[in-house]
């Protein structure tokens, strides 16, 4: 990539490690002389302030994990590139795109990297990056968000205290248009495939086929949760029976107001929600050669090429 860089350093995420990679990459960046900015946060959201104030041509660069990108996303205006160095407690969008968790690697992959186009969802009007749950996921990421730990171990711990407690909810679903309704114990929107420190929720997700992926499990027993548990790292849970997969453009889901939603790991409140995609509504550096383009193409983005185009549909 050439230009230049702001890295925006969240001091808190995955137990203050940002702050620990920061003087080896500051070194490593000087050496090469690469121009650069950065930014430390001190508060929530700060990320999302820092980003919309950094000029166009500059590429913002989140030093942190999920949390950190997703702030920083809400405040890059559309159409901008951004760029990551993992050093949270999942980096599971890091996973996607392909990104070495190793500090060093992840700095050289961006400094050599290529800007690709990805899908931007929202729920209720907010972004997110990688996935968005609904019911038994967003309880988890509640009682998650404070835990210490790395990877999928304060999750797996917050399923089992949660599992303790919850009973499924009967929501209506509206996917594209068209209505179902039933007991759900869990329904997951994703844009990338894994979340929770590396769970391969959605294991057919891309994030530049403009479509969001759909994971809803119906009512789950004690054991049917514990086997999905199991399977899930391999994305083998789409296979059991009461659990349903598919992909669409919208999805709205609809409820009691006590069932939460979280988006890439913050709970953004209860019940309705609502799910939109902005096609390409954003750039990522990621590492050259490792883009692995979508074979799927959704409908609208068919059409609106073939029209583009002359043809008929």
């Amino acid at each position: 990539m050439n230009g230049a860089f702001h890295f925006i350093i969240n001091p808190v995420a995955g137990g203050g490690r940002p702050l620990r990679i920061w003087p080896l990459l500051r070194e490593r960046l000087d050496t090469l002389g690469v121009r650069y900015e950065a930014s430390v946060t001190q508060a929530p959201h700060d990320a999302a302030e820092i980003a919309a104030a950094i000029p166009e041509g500059v590429v913002a660069v989140a030093v942190g994990g999920d949390g950190t990108l997703n702030e920083m996303v809400r405040g890059v205006a559309p159409g901008r590139t951004i760029g990551l160095i993992p050093a949270g407690r999942g980096n599971d969008f890091a996973r996607t795109a392909g990104i070495s968790p190793s500090p060093l690697i992840a700095l050289q992959q961006l400094l050599n990297g290529e800007s690709r186009p990805v899908d931007l969802p929202f729920v209720n009007g907010r972004p997110f990056l990688n996935v968005a749950g609904i019911g038994f996921d967003a309880h988890v990421a509640q009682r998650a968000g404070g835990a210490r730990g790395r990877g999928a171990l304060p999750y797996l711990s917050a399923v089992m205290h949660t599992l303790r407690r919850y009973r499924p909810s009967r929501l209506t679903i509206e996917v594209d248009g068209h209505k179902s309704e039933g007991e759900v114990f869990l329904l997951a929107v994703g844009n990338c495939r894994y979340y929770a420190g590396g769970m391969k929720i959605c294991p057919s997700a891309y994030f530049d086929d403009g479509l969001l992926d759909l994971c809803i499990a119906g009512k789950l027993s004690t054991a049917e949760v514990l086997l999905a548990l199991l399977s899930v790292f391999r994305g083998a849970h789409v296979r059991q029976r009461k659990i349903h997969y598919l992909k669409a453009h919208s999805i709205r889901v609809d409820g009691p107001g006590d069932v939460l939603i979280q988006a890439d790991g913050e709970v953004l409140g209860g019940l309705p929600a609502e799910f939109t995609l902005k096609q390409r509504a954003l750039k990522v550096v990621v590492p050259r050669g490792a883009w692995t383009p979508s074979k799927v193409t959704s409908i609208r983005r068919w059409a609106e090429e073939k029209r583009s185009t002359g043809s008929s549909p």
